[in-house]
């Protein structure tokens, strides 16, 4: 099972996972054109792609859907409300499929179980994904980390974690006090502080690696949430555990595992 962030950031997030040389997406919101760039960075053909699947509504995780769904023929999976949301936005789509929140459902072999997260849309849910014995979670895009979300995040060997912001660079920096008040509140965004926290509550023996996702390039440093990060599980990972920040403007290193 391998897993790439082709992109993280308020302008646009898509992670890529392959397993057995096929591939879907979580989420795609970049252009079509630069999903396509970013999947030769990856040395993923496009036609290699078994689907897509949406996270939540917002532009930032749906802007290419429409364009690549049409273009390389895949099925688009997302919630109804999430569609409802979506509306006209990403166009036609190849093929329009519904997963259920709380329910599993499977592309290519991938048991993907949607789980619910506080975040300002209709229906936003992050993803444990299963293959085999490998398993992985995605959660970006939420304001709180609950008991329920802590949970589903348990028992991973790769988590991909939103930590979006550091609080005093966003108290002191250029965004509107509402927009402020909108990244830190419930339905918001998870500052580094808050995804440390939840990374301890779910740090286990199996966990391999952790990607630091959603990462704000006016509110935070990825040198900030790797410290936090790394000081809050310090004596709990042990030395193998890769750790790192996904980027906006290039593709991380893939994982393998």
């Amino acid at each position: 099972m391998k897993v790439t962030a082709l992109a993280s950031g308020s302008s646009g997030n898509s992670f890529l996972i392959q397993v057995n040389g096929s591939c879907i997406l979580i989420d795609c919101g970049l252009s079509g054109k630069q999903m396509e760039e970013r999947l030769k960075a990856a040395e993923v053909a496009p036609g290699s792609l078994r689907g897509i699947v949406v996270s939540h509504e917002h532009s930032d995780h749906v802007k290419g859907v429409g364009v690549l769904s049409r273009k390389y023929k895949l099925g688009v999976w997302m919630n109804r409300a999430t569609w409802h949301a979506v509306g006209e936005s990403v166009g036609k789509v190849h093929k329009q499929e519904f997963f259920e929140t709380g329910k599993v459902f499977e592309i290519a072999g991938l048991r993907i179980h949607p789980f619910p997260v506080p975040h300002d849309c209709k229906d936003p849910v992050g993803f444990r994904i299963s293959w085999r014995t490998r398993t992985l979670g995605i959660c970006t895009d939420l304001g709180v980390a609950t008991g329920l979300v802590a949970n589903y995040l348990t028992g991973l060997q790769v988590v991909i974690l939103e930590s979006n912001h550091d609080p005093r660079m966003l108290r002191e920096g250029p965004y509107p006090w509402e927009l402020k008040q909108r990244v830190q509140g419930r339905l918001g965004h998870l500052s580094n502080p808050t995804s440390a926290q939840l990374l301890q509550r779910i740090v286990s023996d199996e966990l391999q690696a952790v990607i630091l996702a959603h990462v704000s390039k006016t509110n935070n440093r990825p040198e900030l949430a790797l410290t936090c990060a790394r000081a809050s599980l310090h004596g709990n990972l042990n030395d193998d555990v890769t750790i790192f920040c996904a980027s906006q403007d290039q593709v991380s290193p893939t994982l393998e595992w």
